[in-house]
């Protein structure tokens, strides 16, 4: 079944919404990934943010897409990560929020969601786009989840 561009936009928020909830839940000091606790998270999630927004700014002002030096998702994660690691947490996800906000306007101005945006790893509608970030938020919640339940049943 396909989405509205309204449900899709609400259900991207309702997701990080959700996966914030659960962050909020869990100690900084917990290591989400390997090397990763919630400071990098946040980290993680911004330089996604800060391409992604980039990408659709272009879209938006009709100009070429963007070439990335995309190595793949582990150094770019490393990147990201390690670009923004002086921030402070509360930085960090405040870094994420206005991204997110900031992607949300751009996406809430594109009238024809099967318009194709130009992502480093490929072409994508922004259907599938919207789609596709909704599950990789869905996929860190569950991760996260996972932490409180085995962190619960140790105490």
């Amino acid at each position: 079944m396909q989405h509205s561009k309204n449900q899709l936009l609400q259900e991207l928020r309702t997701t990080r919404t959700e996966m914030w909830q659960c962050l909020d839940e869990l100690d900084e000091t917990v290591e989400i990934y390997p090397d990763w606790k919630k400071r990098e998270f946040f980290a993680h999630v911004a330089g996604w943010e800060a391409m992604v927004f980039e990408v659709f700014q272009q879209h938006a002002a009709k100009q070429e897409p963007l070439h990335f030096d995309y190595a793949g998702v582990d150094a770019f994660n490393m990147r990201s990560v390690a670009v923004r690691q002086s921030l402070p947490l509360p930085d960090a996800k405040v870094e994420c929020d206005i991204y997110r906000f900031a992607i949300l306007t751009l996406l809430e101005q594109i009238d024809d969601f099967n318009d194709t945006v130009y992502l480093p790893w490929g072409p994508n509608t922004v259907t599938e786009f919207v789609e596709g970030a909704i599950e990789h938020e869905r996929l860190h919640m569950a991760d996260i989840m996972n932490l409180q339940r085995a962190d619960s049943a140790t105490k």
